[in-house]
C-alpha cells in the first residue's frame, strides 16, 4: 500500500464524524447540504464510495462525477466557496473525495436553508446556530484582510490579472461568478468594499503592493558553501503581487537543476534534485498564510548546497500543531480572502493536503521529509538533500528503446502533458513520470500484462495496480480479457488522438 492509499485508510478509519461523512453513491441534494455543514463548522471531507461502515465500494466513472459536481456545487451553495473534488483510488477501486474548510464568509446557504453539522449528522441550524454563525461573520469582517486600504484606486490594481483570474476560474468551473465586469468580481470575493479597495486586494493585485504594504517583500538568498556575505550568489528582494512574486520564484526553481552534495563517510559526490512541485507548494503555503498584519511581516528564502529554507513570520493556527502537518488535517487558512482567489488560480488544489504532497515529493526523490519548526517569529520549513547513497533503481533501458523507437516527440508531448493535466493533484512527480512513461509504453507497444509492466518499471504488484487503475479512472486505459492473462490496453479514444498526431507528422 503506497502513502496516498494508506492515508486514505487511516482516515476512513477514524469513521463517520462531525469532520468527515461517508456516501456510497454520488447523490447531489446530498453531497450539497453536508458541504454546507461543514462550511458552517469547521470544514471536513466527504466520500463518495465508502459505507457507513467504511467498507470501500468504490463507484465508477469517478471523473465524470467529478466534472459534473464541480459546475453544480458552485452554483447550488451561496456565497461562493472553494471546494476541492478530486479521484482517489483504494483497494484499486476509485473514490470521490469533497473538502472544504470552515467557512469565512457564514452562513452558507444551500437550496433555502442553512445546514449544520452535529455529531456526525447533519440537519438545518436552529435560529441560535444562525444568530451564532452571523456573530462570527461580523468578527471576521474586522479580520486585516477586509480592511480598508488607503489611498487605493483602480489604476494602482492590474487589471489584466484580475482579468485572467477571472477567465481561469470560469475554465476551472470554480466560480459561480459568470461576469467579467471587474468592479463586481472584486466586491463578490470582498476586496471592494463601500467604494474602497481592501488590504486583500492590494496583495493580490496591486501593481506596486510595496508603496501600500511594505510587508509584502519576499527575500531570496543563495548561498554557495557557508552562510557568510562572501559565499553569495543571489540576494534579491521581490515586491510585486503575490502572483507576481509567486511566479518569478517558480521560474529560479525550475532552474535549480542538479544539486551535488560530498558524503564524507562513503568518500562519494551524490547528485539530486529538490522535488520542484515540493518547493513550489512551499512557497504558496507561505505567500498565502504569511501575517500580513504585522509591519515586520517577512517571508525569506534561503538556498544552500543541500538545504532549502522558507522561513515565514506568523504562526499556525491555534488548533494546529507540528506534528498535524505530516497527516491528514483540516484547512484553516490564516487569510481565507487571499486564499479564495489563489485557489481560483488553479494554484492549490487538494485542500488540508499540501504539507502530506510535499513529503511525498521529498520520499519519491529520494530525500529526507522535510522539517517544520515553529519559532517565535514564525514559522520555518527546511527540504533537506539526500537521505544516503542508496540510490532508486532504473527501470529497464528496453522501454526507453521501445518508446523511442515507435513514438515520435509530438506525440510523446501529448501524452505529457496529457496525464499531467489530469493527474497532477493526485500524486507526486515521480510518480506522474512514471505513469507517463507507462502510457507511452503501452502506446509504443500495444497491451502488456501487469507482470510485464512490473518487470519494466521494478515496481511492486500493489504500486502497478494502482498506477493503472488510476490511469484507467483518467480514461488513458481499460483492461481486456480475464483477471488472470488479461492485458491493459490504451482506450480506442486516447489511441486516436495519438494516431491522429503520428499521422500529422
Amino acid at each position: 500500500m503506497d502513502k496516498n492509499e494508506q492515508l486514505l485508510t487511516n482516515l476512513i478509519k477514524q469513521g463517520e464524524s462531525e469532520q468527515l461523512e461517508f456516501k456510497t453513491v454520488v447523490h447531489k441534494d446530498s453531497i450539497a447540504k453536508n458541504l454546507c455543514a461543514f462550511l458552517n463548522a469547521d470544514g471536513g471531507r466527504l466520500i463518495v464510495g465508502v459505507a457507513d461502515d467504511g467498507e470501500v465500494l468504490g463507484i465508477e466513472n469517478a471523473v465524470s462525477y467529478k466534472e459534473d459536481m464541480q459546475e453544480f456545487l458552485i452554483n447550488a451553495i451561496v456565497p461562493d466557496v472553494p471546494i476541492s473534488i478530486s479521484v482517489e483510488i483504494l483497494n484499486q477501486k476509485e473514490l470521490l473525495v469533497f473538502k472544504v474548510w470552515g467557512g469565512s464568509k457564514q452562513p452558507y446557504i444551500y437550496d433555502g436553508s442553512i445546514f449544520y453539522r452535529k455529531g456526525n449528522k447533519t440537519q438545518k441550524a436552529t435560529s441560535k446556530e444562525i444568530a451564532s454563525l452571523i456573530h462570527d461573520r461580523q468578527q471576521s469582517e474586522q479580520h486585516w484582510e477586509r480592511q480598508l486600504a488607503l489611498g487605493v484606486d483602480l489604476e494602482d490594481l492590474d487589471i489584466d490579472l484580475i482579468k485572467t483570474t477571472i477567465s481561469v476560474s470560469k475554465v476551472n468551473n470554480r466560480s459561480s461568478f459568470k461576469k467579467d465586469d471587474i468592479l463586481e468580481f472584486l466586491t463578490h470575493y470582498g476586496l471592494y468594499i463601500n467604494g474602497s479597495f481592501t488590504n486583500a486586494s492590494v496583495v493580490l493585485f496591486a501593481k506596486n503592493p510595496s508603496k501600500f504594504i511594505p510587508q509584502v517583500r519576499v527575500r531570496l538568498t543563495e548561498y554557495a558553501e557557508g552562510k557568510s556575505d562572501n559565499a553569495l550568489i543571489r540576494n534579491e528582494i521581490y515586491e510585486g503581487n503575490l502572483f507576481e512574486t509567486r511566479d518569478k520564484l517558480e521560474r529560479y526553481v525550475n532552474g535549480l537543476g542538479v544539486r551535488s552534495v560530498f558524503d564524507k563517510k562513503q568518500w562519494k559526490r551524490i547528485d539530486f534534485t529538490f522535488p520542484k512541485r515540493a518547493l513550489q507548494e512551499g512557497i504558496i503555503n507561505a505567500l498565502m498564510h504569511r501575517d500580513y498584519s504585522s509591519f515586520s511581516s517577512s517571508v525569506t528564502i534561503s538556498v544552500f548546497p543541500d538545504k532549502f529554507v522558507v522561513s515565514n513570520s506568523g504562526k499556525l493556527p491555534d488548533d494546529i500543531e507540528i506534528k498535524d502537518l505530516k497527516k491528514n488535517h483540516d484547512s484553516h487558512p490564516v487569510n481565507p480572502d487571499i486564499a479564495h482567489i489563489v485557489f481560483l488560480n488553479g494554484l492549490i488544489d487538494k485542500l488540508g493536503r499540501g504539507t502530506i504532497r510535499m513529503i511525498e515529493e521529498c520520499n519519491d526523490a529520494g530525500l529526507k521529509a522535510p522539517i517544520w519548526k515553529e519559532t517565535s517569529s514564525g514559522v520555518v520549513l527546511t527540504f533537506n538533500g539526500p537521505k544516503g547513497l542508496s540510490e532508486k533503481k532504473e527501470r529497464n533501458d528496453a522501454v526507453n528503446d521501445a518508446v523511442n523507437d515507435a513514438v515520435n516527440d509530438a506525440v510523446k508531448q501529448f501524452i505529457n502533458d496529457a496525464v499531467s493535466d489530469a493527474i497532477n493533484d493526485a500524486v507526486s512527480d515521480a510518480v506522474i513520470n512514471r505513469l507517463i512513461q507507462e502510457v507511452l509504453l503501452l502506446v509504443a507497444e500495444g497491451g502488456k500484462g501487469l507482470k510485464d509492466l512490473m518487470d519494466s518499471f521494478n515496481v511492486a504488484r500493489a504500486t502497478m495496480q494502482r498506477d493503472m487503475a488510476l490511469l484507467k479512472a483518467h480514461q488513458f486505459v481499460v483492461f481486456k480479457g480475464s483477471p488472470r492473462t488479461g492485458v491493459y490496453e490504451i482506450t480506442d479514444s486516447f489511441k486516436n488522438k495519438t494516431e491522429k498526431l503520428e499521422n500529422d507528422r
